[in-house]
């Protein structure tokens, strides 16, 4: 069956390409407007006058891509580790520093976005693709404009938004594993684009169980999800627009295999996201001020399910509410710079449960935080300098909880952010940049505040906990002209003050507590650096590529946590990761695409508790996946896809213990009106 469905796809692939009429004219020439971006300083400026390390993925190569979440798409575009696990959850590193593994932003030390405000998660699976016009991946700290978690990095997915004449899309997919996808999207604007509109949805599912390179089977990867996404737009007068962003994202019945030396087949998770989100951006021309002014609400629910009840329960939950506003004004200063000032608000609050009642995991937090940031950047000719500083205020508690002994607390705390940077145009194109700035971790509510107890430990916050925080230092250079881009940096991190659990405690007179307590992290240093050129051939072209990382230090500083390891290599970082391919094109007619994934060798902590190495450090093998996508256009609006993964069958994981799936075939057909 698996063979009969790669043959199917294949050929139906083969006959609708062969249909395409030759086209004539000459190879479409290459932009040369210097591309916008808005996540880096929270306002658009070209992408050669940011300090910071910034990659763009368009639309066009998301679509192209055949990615249908996020964390597809970042596997496909970003050099990283990833923590990828059957069971739609995974987290992404950004220079070492990851979103939280189990779904939240929280204890995050990587900031996902949408349209500027906190996803609420760190999982990037439960983030899909069909709505989105671009995502804006800056490296490097970003506390300075965006607070706790941006510490290695921030990822901002940016939402479609309508305009133009009535246009849309259909797509239907059908591959390996039986695996089905169905999308639909649609935009236009109104009234001479004073108005506008985009609406998507999809759904997605997986009825069979995958194997993997080695011809295993791994039970219970069964996976079903829907999405749907609402943008408007209305700009009444101009420069004074008001947009709305509404999601909805559900998952249900998505097989949890566990790892493969204790595997589970029948758990399962569901999980349910809806977010939402309001803004009004205006300007006043003649001064050069333009202002922002947003609120947005969040909520994600991760729900496991154990039909055995191994545990004592049949589901638990955790649910996190997010929300906050925005508002910020930049102003001229003088004749040669702008001025940024602004003030954040977000307030969270996570509860989680099991059904029937029982003592959950984790206490109710709720959190508060009331930030106040400015920013400088001055221009003068080609020189750009950036200067910013940010002070935030925090406030913790836990709460009282059904079933769970809790002795509520509460605390406050405060930290201040800052960065520098200057950016040079040596040459037309040719970017020189160099920055030093600093990222938090904000404590959260219960390593810092109150205390609990379960029936296997008892928890006490640790008020005297300071933020984990990190300094980097980098120097790089881009250039971009005509069809050439490429672009080398160093950077070098300092990450204190890590927050770990474990400490001995005495709670009137019980000294079986344990606590939090900060100790030394880590200092991370690498090279980054990336190239493609696109080379035309008469009406053909071809545009190889490239874009990798390597560490030249990946020590921990911690050396209790080293001697537990028996290693000083910080975890989970690969020395290098590589991604590398050629892309191949017709005209605007065909375009095939074969790309590898390279993931270097790296220290991970055996979990395996039958491993005589159980809690120490051990060496995960490196290997390289290779990917192939072709597409053709055989009549006008009118595009056949296939996309093979794992072309090579390898046996691999992201993760030791849960291997990924073997070759896999999808093809599918987009249909644009």
């Amino acid at each position: 069956m698996r063979d009969s469905i790669k043959y199917f796809i294949a050929v139906w692939f083969a006959v609708a390409c062969m249909v395409i009429i030759p086209a004539y004219g000459e190879t479409q020439e290459e932009s040369t407007m210097e591309t916008i971006v808005v996540t880096a300083s929270r306002i658009p400026e070209k992408v050669g006058e940011s300090p910071a390390r910034v990659d763009v993925i368009t639309r066009d190569e998301i679509e192209k891509s055949g990615a249908r979440d996020l964390s597809e798409l970042l596997i496909d575009k970003l050099p990283s580790h990833f923590h990828r696990y059957p069971g739609a959850l995974t987290s992404v590193d950004v220079r070492g520093f990851r979103t939280d593994t189990h779904g939240t932003d929280i204890k995050g030390r990587v900031l996902i976005l949408i349209d500027g405000h906190r996803a609420g998660t760190g999982n990037l699976t439960a983030i899909p693709l069909e709505n989105v016009e671009r995502v804006e991946i800056v490296r490097g700290p970003a506390s300075v404009v965006y607070g706790s978690a941006a510490m290695g990095g921030v990822i901002n997915i940016i939402t479609r938004q309508g305009s133009g004449h009535p246009k849309g899309e259909l797509v239907g997919e059908y591959g390996s594993w039986n695996r089905f996808r169905t999308s639909a999207q649609a935009s236009t604007g109104a009234l001479q684009d004073k108005f506008g509109i985009s609406v998507s949805g999809r759904t997605w599912q997986q009825l069979d169980d995958y194997k993997t390179g080695a011809g295993n089977t791994v039970e219970n990867t069964h996976y079903h999800d829907e999405a749907y996404s609402l943008s408007l737009r209305a700009t009444p007068i101009e420069n004074h627009t008001l947009s709305l962003v509404a999601q909805y994202f559900r998952a249900w019945d998505v097989g949890t295999p566990g790892a493969d030396y204790a595997p589970d087949y029948n758990d399962y998770k569901n999980i349910l996201r809806r977010y939402l989100s309001l803004a009004y951006d205006g300007s006043l021309p003649s001064p050069n001020i333009s202002y922002h002014i947003s609120a947005y609400t969040v909520m994600n629910r991760d729900s496991w399910m154990d039909p055995d009840m191994a545990w004592g329960y049949f589901s638990t939950s955790t649910q996190a509410e997010t929300s906050g506003t925005r508002a910020q004004i930049s102003i001229p200063t003088f004749s040669f710079g702008k001025l940024l000032v602004g003030t954040d608000w977000d307030h969270i609050n996570v509860v989680s449960w099991n059904n029937p009642p029982s003592a959950p995991f984790s206490p109710r937090s709720h959190y508060d935080n009331y930030a106040f940031f400015g920013e400088e950047k001055i221009k003068w000719e080609k020189l750009t300098l950036t200067l910013g500083v940010r002070h935030d205020i925090f406030d913790e508690s836990i709460k009282s909880t059904y079933k769970l002994n809790v002795t509520p607390g509460s605390e406050s705390f405060s930290h201040t952010s800052w960065r520098s940077g200057v950016t040079y145009e040596l040459v037309e194109g040719l970017f020189a940049r160099a920055a030093i700035g600093t990222g938090f971790r904000a404590p959260s509510a219960d390593e810092l505040a109150g205390r609990y107890q379960t029936s296997w430990s008892k928890l006490a916050g640790n008020p005297d906990l300071k933020p984990e925080k990190s300094t980097t230092y980098e120097i790089g250079a881009d250039l971009r002209k005509d069809k050439l881009s490429a672009g080398i940096d160093f950077f070098y991190s300092d990450y204190t003050d890590r927050i770990t659990s474990g400490f001995k405690t005495c709670i009137e007179g019980d000294c079986s507590w344990t606590t939090y307590k900060n100790v030394d992290g880590a200092t991370l240093a690498a090279i980054e650096a990336y190239a493609s050129y696109k080379i035309p051939v008469s009406t053909f072209y071809l545009k190889p590529f490239v874009n990798g990382i390597y560490y030249v230090k990946r020590k921990l500083e911690d050396e209790d946590y080293a001697k537990t390891l028996d290693s000083d290599t910080v975890p989970y970082v690969s020395r290098e990761n590589l991604i590398f391919g050629i892309t191949a094109g017709y005209l605007d007619k065909a375009e095939l695409t074969l790309q590898g994934n390279y993931h270097g060798k790296q220290t991970v902590q055996d979990w395996n508790w039958m491993s005589p190495t159980y809690g120490k450090a051990v060496e995960k093998g490196g290997f390289t996946v290779y990917s192939l996508m072709l597409s053709c256009n055989p009549l006008p609006n009118l595009t056949p896809y296939i996309r093979i993964d794992n072309l090579t069958d390898k046996n691999y994981s992201f993760v030791d213990g849960y291997p990924m799936p073997g070759i896999t075939v999808m093809g599918g057909i987009r249909y644009k009106f």
